[in-house]
């Protein structure tokens, strides 16, 4: 499975890329010549005329991606536990990395503040934002912004390095 994936693995997702775009087209513009409309229609100004009509021949564009990315996502996760667990020894860097990131969003999250300013706590309770998700949002951006920095950091100290190399 794994060199048929390695050899063909490209092409199955293209397509099925051009697939899923294929069906979403169809859905579209059937929807669109079954609803009376055409491509050239502004939905946007029938929307707003008409508030109880609904596109829905959209969703099956929004539902096939969104499984895209899920089974993506579960692929990924299996493949990298399957290759950790065939190879720990050479994951070990992988691993170390992966807790340095988790104990560094952990330390983030633990200190974030609550204690917002009349701006963003007009935002919180306009989307009633908890205290755990204030949290865990500060925690996630400040862990992004880390990371971004320490990738700038090292990419500007490599290629100096490779200067003098």
């Amino acid at each position: 499975m794994y060199q048929l994936l390695s050899k063909k693995g490209q092409l199955f997702a293209i397509i099925l890329g051009v697939l899923v775009v294929a069906i979403f087209l169809g859905s579209v513009l059937s929807g669109l010549s079954s609803g009376g409309y055409a491509i050239g229609d502004d939905l946007n100004s029938i929307m707003k005329n008409n508030p109880d009509q609904t596109f829905s021949f959209f969703d099956l564009g929004l539902k096939m991606t969104i499984a895209l990315i899920v089974i993506a996502l579960v692929v990924a996760v299996v493949f990298g536990l399957i290759q950790l667990i065939s190879a720990p020894k050479q994951s070990i860097k992988g691993i170390i990395g992966m807790a340095i990131i988790a104990i560094l969003f952990f330390a983030l999250y633990s200190s974030a503040s609550t204690d917002t300013n009349s701006v963003i706590s007009d935002v919180i309770s306009k989307f009633e934002i908890s205290d755990n998700i204030s949290k865990l949002i500060s925690g996630g951006i400040m862990t992004t912004l880390i990371l971004a920095g320490v990738s700038l950091a090292s990419m500007v100290l490599f290629e100096v390095y490779n200067l003098f190399k």
